[in-house]
């Protein structure tokens, strides 16, 4: 069977288009990246996780996506209505022929709706999901005037 050149820049063409697809998603996965640290007004940190808050009556439910990050480099601050969350994911001993994943530290402060109960944080960490639990502080009435 001859030999047929067409092929080849066949070939050439899809791999190269393959290549620049490749491209272009790297490159919406880092300005989706900046989108969030920055309409989170994060700027302290090499990456942000994605999290997700809940309000379940008495109690906020906070979920945040930390895959690898152990639990012995988290920390939690608490204040009021804000809550600051920090850590650090290290990054794993070897060669890289391809490296997408953010290691380094990363900070997450968040404004809750309600003030919490200091210290009342629950938290559990299980296949990358960091879940906290804080009570709500409970709503003092006004008393009005007789």
């Amino acid at each position: 069977m001859a030999h047929c050149p067409s092929h080849d820049i066949l070939d050439t063409m899809t791999i190269e288009r393959f290549d620049a697809i490749e491209r272009l998603q790297t490159i919406r996965q880092q300005l989706d990246e900046l989108s969030r640290r920055f309409s989170s007004q994060e700027v302290f940190g090499e990456w942000v996780p994605a999290v997700d808050v809940l309000d379940e009556g008495r109690q906020f439910r906070i979920l945040v996506d930390v895959p690898g990050v152990n639990d012995e480099d988290l920390e939690l601050h608490e204040e009021g209505q804000t809550i600051t969350l920090a850590g650090v994911r290290h990054p794993l001993e070897g060669h890289y022929p391809r490296r997408e994943r953010p290691t380094g530290q990363f900070r997450r402060t968040l404004t809750l709706p309600e003030a919490i109960v200091p210290n009342s944080a629950q938290a559990s960490l299980k296949s990358g999901l960091l879940e906290l639990v804080l009570q709500k502080a409970r709503k003092t009435p006004r008393r009005g005037k007789k």
